[in-house]
C-alpha cells in the first residue's frame, strides 16, 4: 500500500467532537494522529468514507474548529479525516500543536521492516499477544468467553 499522505503524521492525543453534517449526529472521540492536512479519530463506529464533518479538537486549552472529509474508515478502530479549507489561524493552531509535541514524525505505514531488528522471543510474542487480546476485549471486539478460550487454549 503506497503512502498517500502529503504531510508527515505525528503522534497526538486530544479530545475531539465530530458532527456528521448530513445527519447532525455528534460523536465524542479522541484525535490520535495529527498533521497539517488532517487527523485520525479513534472510534468504534466511524462514519463512511466521503462523509462531510465539522470537527472540534481541544488540546492545551486551545480549540481547533474546522470542516473535513472522511478519507479512511475502519470499523472498530476509527477514521482518517482530511481538513477542508483551513485559514491561516487554523493552520497556526495545528503547527503550534505539532511543535509542542517535540516528537519526530511517525514513519509511513508502508515502511519496510528493518533487517537488523532482533527476533522476539516466544515469551515476548506471548506477552504481546495477551496484551492485544486484552485491548480487543476492552474495545468490545472480543467477549469474555472468547478471551478465556484464547488464553486457555494458548491459541496465540
Amino acid at each position: 500500500m503506497d503512502e498517500r499522505r502529503k504531510h508527515k503524521r505525528h503522534a497526538f492525543s486530544a479530545t475531539a467532537e465530530v458532527v456528521d453534517m448530513s445527519t447532525g449526529a455528534r460523536l465524542s472521540t479522541r484525535a490520535a494522529d495529527l498533521n497539517q492536512g488532517g487527523c485520525y479519530l479513534d472510534m468504534m463506529n466511524p462514519l463512511p468514507i466521503g462523509s462531510n464533518v465539522r470537527i472540534s479538537i481541544n488540546s492545551d486549552g486551545v480549540e481547533l474548529r474546522c470542516t473535513g472529509v472522511v478519507r479512511d474508515s475502519q470499523p472498530g478502530m476509527g477514521m482518517g479525516v482530511a481538513f477542508s479549507d483551513l485559514d491561516d489561524a487554523q493552520k497556526a493552531i495545528i503547527e503550534g500543536w505539532i511543535e509542542k509535541l517535540g516528537s519526530p514524525a511517525l514513519p509511513p505505514l508502508s515502511t519496510p521492516p528493518e533487517k537488523s531488528k532482533p527476533v522476539a522471543t516466544p515469551e515476548q510474542r506471548e506477552d504481546l499477544a495477551a496484551k492485544l487480546i486484552d485491548l480487543l476485549h476492552k474495545k468490545g471486539l472480543l467477549t469474555s468467553n472468547e478471551v478465556a478460550s484464547l488464553l486457555r487454549d494458548r491459541a496465540l
